[in-house]
């Protein structure tokens, strides 16, 4: 295997996909530096672990998806229905575009019964991904109430993540952000 000199953010760029479909349990640090085309010693690097990485590789889908989306539901230059136009884009790229799915609802399928030693991290991006639906469903909505619509709606989108997966069929995605929009814009 020929030796690479890879940066950090390039190594994480490069095992997201990797994990995306295989999952955490099936995807041996031999099998992620095979991936990326390194010596599996070139992760011990910059990760003490396995366990490291999968909590870099995290941290950084939820930064990423953070950042997007707050910058969409806090730019109070957006109209409603800008917002969700752009939030609708967004979602379709990072779900659709890619193989896998939801890489923090799989690794959470995958890892919270069994060792809870990434929770933290998958609570915090779902935690943000409600909250964010919730201030957008506050333009015609309770507070109450949307806080209990967001939270149906990010089950719905899951839902239909993980119903593209097993049908391979883009319409489960769609239609979940179908009724995003319509109870978003109460109609």
């Amino acid at each position: 295997m020929p030796s690479i000199k890879t940066s950090k953010e390039e190594l994480l760029q490069k095992v997201i996909p990797v994990l995306r479909v295989r999952g955490v349990h099936n995807s041996s640090l031999s099998a992620l530096a095979k991936a990326c085309n390194i010596q599996k010693s070139h992760f011990y690097y910059y990760f003490n672990n396995k366990e490291t990485l999968i909590k870099e590789v995290l941290d950084t889908v939820y930064s990423y998806f953070n950042y997007n989306f707050s910058r969409i539901i806090k730019n109070d230059e957006l109209s409603l229905d800008q917002k969700l136009l752009k939030l609708k884009q967004l979602l379709y790229k990072i779900f659709s575009i890619s193989d896998g799915g939801c890489i923090m609802a799989n690794t959470a399928l995958e890892t919270i019964h069994l060792d809870p030693i990434y929770k933290t991290e998958i609570r915090l991006f779902f935690q943000d991904f409600i909250s964010g639906i919730q201030v957008l469903l506050e333009h015609h909505h309770s507070s109450k109430d949307s806080l209990v619509l967001a939270e149906q709606i990010v089950q719905d989108i899951e839902g239909g993540i993980l119903l593209v997966q097993v049908y391979d069929d883009q319409k489960y995605l769609k239609n979940a952000i179908s009724r995003m929009e319509k109870l978003i814009l109460n109609k």
